[in-house]
C-alpha cells in the first residue's frame, strides 16, 4: 500500500503532468511559452521519481541523489520562467545586470551539482551529515533565495497594470521557492530534513497549478491557447469552501466533544446540525453567489465576463420563446436582469400612440406611472445617447440647481438602480428598469458595452414581434379585401340579371310567361344576395357551414340555370353519386361562372360538356368548350391573377381567381388544359366525403 509521501509526490506529479499536456496543447511555437513547457515537465519528472522512490524504497535504480538531480534541473527550469520574464525589460542596463545575476545562478547550480556527483556516481542513498551534504542542502536553499529574489525583482519592475497578467504565476512560484527554503533551511539548522515537511512537498506543489494554469490562460502573448473554465472555476471554489467549513466545524466539534464534559455529546450534535443548515443556507444563497462569481472574474479573470457563455444563454432564452407577445417581452426582461445578478425588473414599450406603456414586471411592483409619453425627457434622452442610466448616481447628482430629466417618482423607487435602453435603429422601441444587484457591484465599461449590445439585440426580437402584428392586421385587411372582391364580383352578376329584366320589361310585361320568369331571376337574385350576406357575417369565403351533399345534384343545377344562355350546357354523370363536403352557394357560384366563361368564348353553335367521373377517393368535374381558347403564356401569368380581364369594362377579373380560392380552401385542385382555336377544359377535382360510402354505379344524363 502506498504511504502518504508517495500519494503526495504523485499528486503533485499528476497536477503538473496535466498542466504539462494542456500547455503543449495550447503551445504556438512563442520562446517564453516553451521555457514554461520545460519547467512544468521538470516538476512533473521530479516528483513522480520522487513518488517512485517512496512507493519502492531501494528496489529502484535512481536513487535519492539522482531525485535530488531532477529537483535540481526543476530549480533551474523555473528560475530561467521568471528570468526570461525579466528580460523582456527594454532597460538595457538593466538587462546586463540580470544576465549576470543569472550567470549566478548558473554557477550556484553547477557547485551544486559537483556537491552531488559523488552520490551520483556510487548510486547510493547518502545517510551521513558531512560537511558536502551540507553544501548541497545550502545550494538548495540558496537557489530557492534566488527563485524569491527574482519574483520579487519581476513584480518590482513590472509595470501595475500589468501586474494583474502574470500575479498568480508569481504567487504560484513564490509558494514553490518558499516553501523550499523554510524545508532547507529547517534541514541546516536541524541537522536533518523535516520528514512531515519533505513529505508534503508534493502536495504544496499540487496546490500552486491551477494559478500557474490560469496565469498562462490570462497571457495570450504567451501563445499558450489555455482556458480556464469559469464555471468550473466557480464550482471548485464553492465546494473547497465547503470543505473547509466542514473541517473548521469539525474541529469545533471535537473541541465541543473532547472539552464539554457531560454535555459534550449533546453540545457536538447541536453544533453539527447547525453547521449543516447553515451551510446549506449558504449553498442556497443567491447573493452569496453573485458575489463569488464577481470575486472570481475580478481576481482570476481579464474579462468581467464570458462574453460567449452570456450571448449563447441570452439568445437561447430568447429563441425558445414561441408567438406570446407577453412572453417574450417577460423573457427579455428575465434574461437581461440575471446577466446583471439583479433582483427585479419593469419594461416599458412603445405603444400605437408613439407613448411607452408597463408591459411587463419581474419581482417589483407596478408604479403608478404606467404610460410615460414618448416626448418625455427620459424618452428623448434615452433615444438619443442610447446609453444606460445609472438611477441612483443620478438621484446623487440632482438638486434644485441640477435637475435631472429622469421623472422624480422613478427616482424615489425603491430599489431601483438601472435604465436599459431598448433601441432598434434609431428608435427607442422600449426601455427597462431593473432592480440593485445583489453582487452591489459598481457599473464599470463592460456591464455598458455588454448591456448595450444585448439591448440591441433584444430590440430585433421586439421588432420582429411589431412586425409580426402588422403583418397578422395586413393580412385581415387582406382577407377582408379578398371578400369584398368576391362579393362584387356576385353583386356585378345580380345587377346583371336584374338590368336584363329591366331592358324587357317594356316589351313582355304583359307576357305571363316573361312575368313567369322576371319572378325566378328576382327569386335567384334574392338567393345569392342573402348567400353573399352570409358571407359577409362570416367574415370568411371558401368552408364555413360546410355539409356534406351530392355534386352531382349541384352540377344539375348549375346547368340548369345557364341554360338561359347560349349555346347550352350538357352533363354528363360517368359515376354513380359522389357526395363532398363544402359550402354549397360557394361551389354552386363557382361552377356557374366557369359555364359562364365557357359560354362567353364559345359560338352560339358551339358544344360545352361537364362530365363527372371519380378517379380513388375523389370525384373529377370536367367543364369542356370549343371555343377560343388560350395560349400557355396567357395560362401561366394572367388567367388566375385577380383583377387581370379580357372583357374589357365588362369583366373585373376575380372570377377565376376566386375559383381557384375556394376549390383549394376545400383541398382540391383547379387545372387548366387550352390551345388557341381548339376549345378550353377546367377539370375540377374535389376530395369525396368518404369512399365507402359512394358505390360506383356509371350512368349518364344531359340536361
Amino acid at each position: 500500500m502506498l504511504d502518504f509521501a508517495a500519494i503526495s509526490a504523485y499528486l503533485g506529479a499528476v497536477c503538473f503532468g496535466i498542466l504539462t499536456l494542456l500547455l503543449l496543447a495550447g503551445h504556438r511555437g512563442a520562446r517564453f511559452g516553451g521555457v514554461l513547457i520545460l519547467a512544468s515537465l521538470m516538476s512533473t519528472a521530479w516528483l513522480g521519481a520522487q513518488g517512485t522512490y517512496h512507493a519502492a524504497g531501494s528496489n529502484v535504480p535512481l536513487n535519492l541523489a539522482g531525485i535530488q538531480l531532477l529537483e535540481l534541473l526543476r530549480d533551474l527550469a523555473w528560475c530561467s520562467v521568471f528570468g526570461a520574464l525579466l528580460l523582456a525589460n527594454g532597460n538595457p542596463l538593466y538587462r546586463r545586470r540580470l544576465i549576470v545575476a543569472l550567470a549566478a545562478v548558473g554557477a550556484l547550480g553547477c557547485a551544486v551539482l559537483v556537491a552531488l556527483a559523488p552520490w551520483l556516481w556510487q548510486w547510493g542513498a547518502v545517510t551521513s551529515l558531512d560537511v558536502q551534504r551540507r553544501f548541497l542542502l545550502g545550494g538548495f536553499m540558496a537557489l530557492a533565495l534566488c527563485g524569491i529574489v527574482l519574483i520579487e525583482q519581476l513584480i518590482r519592475n513590472t509595470h501595475p497594470d500589468a501586474r494583474w497578467s502574470i500575479k498568480h504565476l508569481c504567487l504560484g512560484g513564490a509558494a514553490i521557492f518558499a516553501y523550499d527554503f523554510l524545508l532547507y533551511a529547517d534541514a541546516l539548522l536541524f541537522n536533518g530534513v523535516n520528514a512531515d515537511m519533505s513529505i508534503a512537498r508534493g502536495a504544496i506543489n499540487a496546490v500552486t497549478v491551477p494559478m500557474i494554469a490560469l496565469a498562462a490562460a490570462r497571457n495570450r502573448q504567451w501563445q499558450l491557447n489555455l482556458f480556464v473554465s469559469r464555471t468550473v472555476m466557480f464550482h471548485t471554489t464553492a465546494i473547497s469552501g465547503a470543505g473547509l467549513y466542514l473541517l473548521l466545524m469539525a474541529g469545533a466539534g471535537y473541541y465541543f466533544k473532547a472539552y464539554g464534559g457531560s454535555w459534550g455529546g449533546v453540545l457536538r450534535t447541536v453544533f453539527f446540525f447547525a453547521a449543516i443548515v447553515g451551510l446549506v443556507v449558504l449553498i442556497s444563497s443567491n447573493q452569496l453567489r453573485s458575489r463569488l462569481r464577481v470575486f472570481l472574474a475580478k481576481h482570476f479573470y481579464r474579462n468581467k465576463y464570458d462574453y460567449g457563455e452570456v450571448w449563447l444563454s441570452f439568445t437561447g432564452a430568447l429563441s425558445r420563446v414561441g408567438a406570446d407577445p407577453k412572453e417574450l417581452r417577460e423573457t427579455t426582461l428575465t434574461a437581461i436582469a440575471d446577466i446583471m445578478d439583479s433582483t427585479g425588473g419593469l419594461m416599458w414599450q412603445k405603444d400605437a400612440t408613439e407613448n411607452f406603456a408597463l408591459v411587463a414586471r419581474w419581482q417589483m411592483d407596478a408604479p403608478n406611472h404606467e404610460l410615460i409619453p414618448g416626448d418625455s425627457p427620459l424618452a428623448r434622452r434615452l433615444a438619443n445617447d442610447d446609453y444606460l442610466i445609472d438611477l441612483q448616481a443620478e438621484a446623487a447628482r440632482a438638486n434644485a440647481e441640477n435637475p435631472s430629466d429622469i421623472p422624480a417618482w422613478l427616482l424615489q423607487m425603491p430599489r431601483v438602480w438601472l435604465v436599459v435602453p431598448i433601441v432598434h435603429g434609431d428608435e427607442l422601441l422600449a426601455f427597462l428598469v431593473l432592480a440593485e444587484s445583489r453582487s452591489n457591484t459598481e457599473i464599470t465599461w463592460e456591464d455598458r458595452d455588454l448591456l448595450r449590445t444585448v439591448g440591441r439585440q433584444a430590440a430585433s426580437y421586439l421588432a420582429l414581434l411589431r412586425a409580426t402584428a402588422e403583418l397578422t392586421d395586413a393580412r385581415q385587411f387582406e382577407a377582408f379585401n379578398r371578400l369584398s372582391a368576391f362579393l362584387v364580383h356576385d353583386l356585378k352578376n345580380v345587377v346583371a340579371q336584374l338590368s336584363l329584366v329591366i331592358r324587357n320589361a317594356e316589351r313582355h310585361r304583359t307576357n305571363p310567361d316573361f312575368i313567369e320568369d322576371a319572378f325566378n331571376t328576382i327569386g335567384d337574385a334574392v338567393t345569392k344576395m342573402n348567400r353573399m350576406l352570409g358571407s359577409l357575417r362570416q367574415n370568411q369565403p371558401g368552408t364555413d357551414d360546410a355539409h356534406a351533399f351530392d355534386i352531382g345534384g349541384l352540377l344539375q343545377e348549375a346547368v340548369a340555370r345557364q341554360s338561359a344562355r347560349r349555346p347550352l350546357p350538357r352533363l354528363a354523370m360517368k359515376c354513380g353519386p359522389a357526395r363532398i363536403r363544402a359550402q354549397h352557394d360557394r361551389l354552386l357560384a363557382v361552377v356557374e361562372h366557369l359555364l359562364q366563361n365557357a359560354q362567353d368564348a364559345t359560338p352560339d353553335d358551339g358544344t360545352i360538356t361537364v362530365e363527372m367521373d371519380r378517379a380513388a377517393d375523389s370525384v373529377l368535374i370536367d367543364i369542356s368548350d370549343t371555343g377560343c381558347g388560350m395560349d400557355e403564356d396567357f395560362i401561366q401569368n394572367r388567367l388566375f391573377r385577380p383583377f387581370d380581364t379580357t372583357k374589357g369594362k365588362a369583366g373585373m377579373g376575380i372570377g377565376v381567381y376566386e375559383s381557384l380560392h375556394v376549390i383549394s380552401a376545400l383541398g382540391g385542385r383547379l387545372t387548366v388544359t387550352s390551345r388557341p382555336g381548339a376549345g378550353t377544359t377546367f377539370r375540377i377535382s374535389l376530395p369525396l366525403e368518404s369512399a365507402a360510402d359512394n358505390e360506383q354505379a356509371p350512368r349518364s344524363a344531359t340536361g
